[in-house]
């Protein structure tokens, strides 16, 4: 049965246009039971996992969103939003047994956090990798969004609903992790406050980032992370580092996969990104490999 009374957070399920329905169902199984007064909304291609729904008639409610963006149909689902908080479910995700409880607590008791989240276990052809985890910095668990890192799953996030209002995703982008990311960095705006759970593991398939999603995440990392005039210089200049450097990685993919233009161009836009990154020794092997491809193209 639904809720009766003001529920306490809102789970929204996304149905992409190529869901996979046991996906789907395996989803709103990991959601139901773990809180009373949680309102549970599916949203998209609802026909496409009809069947798939059954199991949670009466506690669910469907929003055939058919043929919209995906900006728009996430933002539809936060509009009818009942609860203060909100957790964000993609294809493939699926929460831990005590996600919730202890996500909702967390920001119950404490108004000045603007989320709660926690790590998240990626499922790929090499086994399952945790992330965050504990790299050449140290320990970065406490510090993910502060620090800027990208929240991998949404399925790791449940946000304070009135942070950034009813239509939260950017509707200049398509792909869901640039949604993900771009949604995590604008409520980790000026310093906001988090809380973080290692214990709270979600779970997750892989993404495969096709050159087109790796383009809109630039445009993320360029205009909502690095771009803000609120940046010390310090933190200006580790940020122009990593833009740099995410620049080069993706020029790297599509050198392997023939568009040398397209690389020599991001080879170049990673130089403008961080001139003080790429000086010396770093700027002149750059620039070698961006005119050997750039020739042989």
């Amino acid at each position: 049965m639904a809720y009766a009374g003001t529920p306490r957070v809102t789970i929204v399920v996304v149905v992409a246009p190529d869901a996979d329905p046991a996906r789907v169902g395996a989803a709103l199984e990991s959601a139901r039971g773990q809180l009373e007064g949680a309102q549970l909304l599916v949203v998209g291609e609802i026909e496409r996992v009809r069947d798939a729904l059954v199991p949670f008639e009466g506690g669910l409610t469907a929003l055939d969103l058919a043929g919209r963006a995906p900006a728009e149909v996430r933002n539809e689902a936060v509009a009818r939003a009942e609860a203060p908080f909100v957790l964000l479910l993609e294809p493939g995700e699926r929460l831990s047994a005590d996600a919730l409880p202890r996500h909702v607590s967390a920001l119950e008791s404490e108004p000045a956090l603007v989320g709660s989240y926690g790590r998240v276990a990626i499922h790929d052809e090499d086994g399952v990798r945790v992330r965050p985890e504990r790299g050449k910095g140290g320990p970065i668990f406490g510090r993910l969004l502060k620090e800027r890192h990208l929240i991998p799953a949404s399925a790791a996030l449940v946000w304070r609903r009135e942070a950034l209002g009813e239509r939260p995703f950017d509707p200049g982008y398509r792909s869901p992790t640039a949604l993900r990311l771009a949604l995590a960095l604008e409520l980790a705006r000026d310093g906001r406050e988090f809380v973080f759970h290692p214990a709270v593991v979600a779970e997750r398939p892989r993404e495969h980032a096709t050159g087109e999603d790796l383009e809109e995440l630039v445009k993320v990392f360029a205009t909502v992370l690095y771009g803000p005039e609120h940046l010390d210089e310090k933190r200006e200049q580790r940020a122009r580092k990593r833009l740099g450097r995410t620049l080069v990685s993706m020029g790297k993919h599509f050198y392997r996969a023939g568009d040398y233009r397209r690389a020599g161009k991001l080879f170049d836009e990673a130089v403008k990104a961080a001139p003080g990154y790429f000086q010396g020794r770093r700027y002149q092997f750059l620039n070698f490999v961006k005119n050997t491809i750039t020739r042989d193209a």
